[in-house]
């Protein structure tokens, strides 16, 4: 090729920054290959031309070769790995295992919240903080959320015009989850079609519930709920407490109305308050079950500590009157004198011949009686109190989970920190933990809940840095948002098109425009808001997370990416799937009109004598295709002087 016809560096550098979008190649970055070594993986990514590399790790705990972890690579390996990205001006992040689902403990199987697995994960993620500050340029620490199970259906986040369900009945189906924040298990999950019977409550001429009072008129407190005692219609003739059939779908709505007249908004705190108040009726018929149980064997107690007094009274008499006669007498009193007895002792059947015996025996099952009366009536008791207790210190499990999680993120951000600090000179980046939107099952998917998780780590770590390192407001509030930011990834939003409900009589076009639009408002808000820190690229046709090429599915990847560059965002990371590992991050480029500058020849009016090859001349270069090589010219050939000569790339010319 003739020396003229190439362009100049300087304008090919125009040509590759900008792009058909104003992107450059230089913005995107991708994924390392998780079950490879990660020192080869790394070369893989440079000589494909990457800019940006994010190690991947698929190891949880103790790591083996097919599945590392962060730790699996020593301080030799970490610097071979710090070397060749900066040798190469390549910058690398890292994402934390993939076996992490979520900070706030929960476990799924079980369905419950645990310490130790809570634990457990952020050492996870603090593992590979500490990878992140010896073998990469700093940035993100990715970790997935998945905080807490949750519905959809009911959900109204910020935007009315969104409505999304998990499947055509979950309205009618729809769980709602309390935790007890004292031994973290969901004691309760109410159905939106539950029905209960719940008791009328009297009201007197003025509408007003009625209330069981004292003689100066005040409401009587109940011991056990420690609530006014309702009186409740009764059927006259049969002496009935009326009830009244319901579900808990219409005594929400019910409350939900009378919230709406009172002009109070319905936010997560009026949700548990609704839920909390309907699950009380579930739990009174258990309360009043163990209190009727209590009850009856309280009685038995009672009457068992009176008997006892007669039974002993009984037994000191005829130990005394065995005492003060002979042998042959005491057996003509047991044979002949039971009309004779003591009035006081009529309880003993007469046909009782030892009376003593007899006295005896009872008074061991009284004391049996009474130990057993005692303990059940005790039990009773006990799990009525401890049932109320449990539902007044319930919360809904999503904000619980989500309080938890902002609580690890909040130590994690400290921990990123502090080892940016310790690290600074030797990091281009600061390390800050980016947890990542996961899938629309799970609580920190939907972009409101990402937002609310950032936030909450932020101020658990403000906390922290204020009350343990004397750090003002500003200072706190500066390196919390510089430490802790969202990964938000286009492809994982994009699933949650399967749920997006289409309005009657709506195209599937304009649905899935509408969609689009959604996820596009949704995410420049929070660009806006300083929210996302750092982004992943993959497609997908709205189903499930494939991990497609930019532009092979249906997300809106071009008018997200636009939309983040108008915010100042540049740093972009595409994530391979199985199938597309060397073409992945070539074919987004493609996907954003970048070209891919080989050997061949041809015309352009835009640059006289020169034309770039197409795209399809070199995709395949990889696999055996006959085209020129897939190199980049001067400035933004990726591979470093250390790399010219046997075996890498010759050093000569194209020309």
């Amino acid at each position: 090729m003739d020396n003229d016809l190439i362009p100049t560096d300087d304008k090919l550098k125009e040509i590759v920054q900008t792009g058909e979008y104003g992107i450059g190649i230089d913005e995107f970055g991708t994924t390392t290959n998780p079950m490879q070594n990660q020192v080869e993986a790394l070369k893989a990514r440079i000589f494909h031309g990457a800019s940006k590399v994010e190690f991947s790790f698929f190891g949880r705990g103790k790591g083996n070769k097919e599945s590392g972890t962060p730790e699996t690579y020593g301080k030799r390996e970490r610097a071979d790995l710090k070397g060749l990205a900066e040798i190469n001006e390549v910058e690398t992040t890292t994402h934390a295992s993939v076996g992490i689902q979520g900070l706030s403990g929960f476990k799924h199987q079980q369905f419950v919240f645990d310490e130790h697995s809570r634990k457990e994960s952020v050492d996870e993620v603090k593992r590979a903080i500490h990878f992140a500050a010896d073998a990469t340029t700093g940035g993100a620490v990715v970790f997935h959320t998945g905080e807490s199970p949750r519905s959809l259906v009911s959900r109204k986040w910020d935007d009315k015009d969104a409505q999304f369900e998990l499947h055509p009945e979950e309205g009618e189906e729809e769980l709602h989850y309390l935790v007890d924040p004292v031994d973290k298990k969901i004691f309760s999950q109410i159905k939106e079609n539950e029905r209960i019977a719940i008791p009328i409550v009297k009201v007197d001429e003025n509408g007003e519930e009625m209330y069981l009072q004292d003689e100066a008129g005040n409401n009587i407190i109940d011991d056990i709920t420690n609530k006014p005692i309702p009186i409740y219609d009764y059927d006259l003739k049969t002496g009935n407490i009326d009830t009244k059939i319901t579900t808990f779908k219409e005594f929400r709505l019910l409350e939900e109305e009378k919230l709406k007249e009172e002009g109070i908004s319905l936010d997560s705190n009026q949700r548990q308050k609704i839920i909390k108040k309907f699950a009380e009726f579930q739990t009174m018929r258990d309360v009043n079950y163990f209190l009727g149980q209590s009850k009856e064997f309280e009685t038995h107690y009672y009457q068992g500590l009176e008997a006892r007094e007669k039974i002993i009274k009984s037994l000191k008499f005829y130990k005394k009157l065995r005492g003060q006669v002979d042998d042959s007498e005491w057996q003509k009193f047991q044979e002949y004198g039971h009309e004779n007895r003591h009035a006081a002792l009529e309880f003993i059947p007469k046909d009782v011949i030892d009376p003593i015996k007899y006295l005896e025996n009872q008074l061991r099952e009284n004391t049996r009686t009474i130990g057993y009366g005692r303990e059940v009536a005790l039990s009773g008791r006990r799990q009525a109190r401890e049932t109320l207790e449990r539902l007044e210190r319930g919360m809904l499990a999503e904000t619980y989970a989500a309080d938890k999680a902002g609580e690890s993120m909040g130590e994690l951000g400290m921990y990123a920190w502090q080892k940016y600090e310790g690290n600074k000179k030797d990091l281009k980046n600061p390390i800050y933990i980016a947890p990542e939107n996961l899938f629309p099952e799970t609580y920190g998917s939907h972009p409101d809940e990402l937002k609310d998780l950032i936030l909450k780590g932020r101020e658990d770590m403000q906390k922290r840095l204020k009350s343990n390192y004397g750090k003002s407001d500003a200072e706190a509030k500066k390196l919390a948002e510089k430490h802790i930011k969202a990964t938000f990834d286009i492809g994982h939003v994009n699933v949650w098109r399967k749920y997006f409900k289409g309005k009657e009589g709506e195209s599937l076009e304009k649905r899935d425009k509408r969609f689009n639009d959604w996820v596009l408002k949704k995410t420049k808000k929070m660009f806006d808001d300083g929210i996302i820190g750092h982004v992943h690229i993959s497609d997908n046709y709205g189903f499930h997370d494939e991990h497609l090429t930019a532009g092979d599915g249906n997300a809106p990847i071009r008018e997200f990416v636009a939309q983040a560059k108008k915010s100042g965002f540049n740093e972009f990371i595409v994530e391979s799937g199985s199938f597309n590992p060397n073409i992945s991050l070539p074919d987004t480029w493609s996907h954003f009109g970048l070209g891919m500058f080989g050997a061949g020849g041809g015309y352009s009016v835009d640059i006289p004598g020169f034309v770039p090859n197409s795209f399809a001349d070199v995709r395949h270069g990889y696999f055996g295709r006959a085209g020129p090589p897939r190199h980049m010219l001067g400035e933004y050939a990726n591979i470093s002087k250390d790399f010219v000569g046997e075996p890498f790339y010759s050093g000569l010319g194209l020309e």
